[in-house]
């Protein structure tokens, strides 16, 4: 959930059962206002009556009501004293019962005792407290629609520049080397984080430099001595001194050395790739490149005795480095002969705007998210540096192509999309 629907509802949350109980006890206080007032009308109508006790020449009951709910009658209690009672009685006009509020009060006029009985309908009152209900829950489902509509607004508005900042961090691309400056806002709290931000990509970017710059020296300046022990150890092997276990000691020796070259020009290579130093582009025929890579790696495949079904529907042209495409292909076919099987098949296709190549062969024993990364070999092979599709994927990179991998059918299929 976004932070600032998450925001909004936290704000709801706390907000709607405050305005219950806001509402609840509002209710209860204008009920009890409007219970006095009808109280007070009551005690009005009981000063009248007593004015017109006062007014009998002899005591006898009278009714001050057409409906005789209010009435004065003689009583030979000597009682004090008065009592509010509500009481619902049915209306035969109305057809439904009607709620009243009674006042008895007994009064003593001379030696002759009275009880007063005064009422009055809380119809109105009740219709009153249902509108006012009624209005009450029309303003606070008012007040939570247009306060979620304006905090929403105000939250997008407010956050503005965090997504402004968070854009601009989805598009920085160190291996770019730029130096990225956030701009400065309005809010504190904003500034900081772009601050902080703009120290710890300069941070990065410079120890990048230095990690770069470190990796291509030392493969530069590991040349130079693996060349010297290479001369040395083949004079040594022309020695004809040695024996058989020393020179096969030799042997291996010069295969681990060999090895150890291949791998610090391969790491070089990755390091020129992620530091753009292949800038001369022409345009490129990918078809020809696949077809003189197939030539070079024919007694390879004869070897293993593969199969090769070559399907060309479309005729890729790409402008890159002629260097890099002959290493991108050339690393791609390497790959489907290397893991390919004896009596194997491989399958070269072009279609529209893609390249793909499928070889036969046992299911992966890594993860498909592993096949790109560094060092990481599906077989063990000895043969493999596992640096071949890392630097498939280098290339790919820096030209903004999309490389897939599948498996079905006992094929693995390597998808190059221009």
């Amino acid at each position: 959930m976004k932070l600032i629907n998450k925001t909004i509802l936290y704000y709801l949350l706390i907000s709607l059962p405050l305005l219950i109980i806001a509402g609840f006890i509002s209710y209860h206080l204008i009920r009890m206002e409007l219970r006095d007032g009808t109280d007070e009308a009551l005690k009005k109508e009981k000063t009248n009556a007593i004015k017109l006790i006062h007014s009998f020449s002899e005591p006898h009951n009278v009714n001050l009501s057409f409906d005789s709910l209010c009435t004065i009658r003689v009583t030979t209690a000597g009682r004090t004293g008065e009592v509010y009672t509500d009481t619902s009685i049915y209306d035969k006009e109305e057809e439904e019962y009607v709620l009243y509020r009674f006042l008895r009060s007994y009064y003593s006029s001379g030696k002759n005792n009275y009880l007063i009985t005064v009422a009055k309908t809380t119809i109105e009152e009740d219709e009153l407290m249902e509108g006012i209900f009624s209005t009450f829950a029309i303003v606070i489902g008012f007040l939570v629609v247009t306060f979620f509509i304006v905090n929403w607004l105000l939250s997008r508005t407010l956050w503005k520049p965090f997504y402004k900042t968070l854009s601009e961090l989805n598009t920085y691309d160190i291996k770019k080397h730029e130096y990225h400056q956030f701009q400065n806002e309005t809010t504190a709290e904003f500034n900081k984080l772009n601050m902080a931000l703009s120290k710890m990509t300069e941070k990065i970017h410079s120890d990048f430099l230095q990690q770069k710059e470190f990796t291509e020296n030392a493969s530069h300046e590991m040349q130079t001595p693996l060349a010297v022990v290479k001369v040395n150890l083949s004079l040594l092997m022309q020695s004809p001194n040695l024996k058989e276990e020393e020179m096969n000691q030799l042997q291996a020796i010069e295969n681990t050395l060999k090895k150890l070259s291949a791998l610090n020009k391969t790491l070089l290579l990755l390091t020129k790739i992620e530091n753009n130093q292949f800038k001369e582009n022409e345009t490129i025929h990918l078809n020809e490149v696949v077809s003189k890579s197939l030539s070079n790696y024919a007694d390879l495949i004869q070897a293993k005795n593969i199969q090769l079904e070559t399907n060309f529907e479309s005729n890729l042209t790409v402008e890159m480095n002629p260097v890099l495409a002959d290493i991108l292909l050339s690393n791609l076919l390497q790959n489907a002969i290397r893991h390919n099987q004896e009596g194997g098949s491989i399958v070269i296709s072009t279609k529209g705007n893609t390249l793909s190549v499928s070889n036969s062969g046992e299911a992966l024993t890594i993860s498909q998210q592993e096949l790109f990364v560094r060092f990481k070999k599906n077989d063990g092979s000895k043969d493999s540096l596992g640096l071949g599709l890392s630097i498939v994927k280098s290339i790919s990179s820096l030209y903004g192509f999309e490389i897939s991998y599948d498996y079905s059918n006992t094929l693995h299929t390597f998808t190059l999309k221009i």
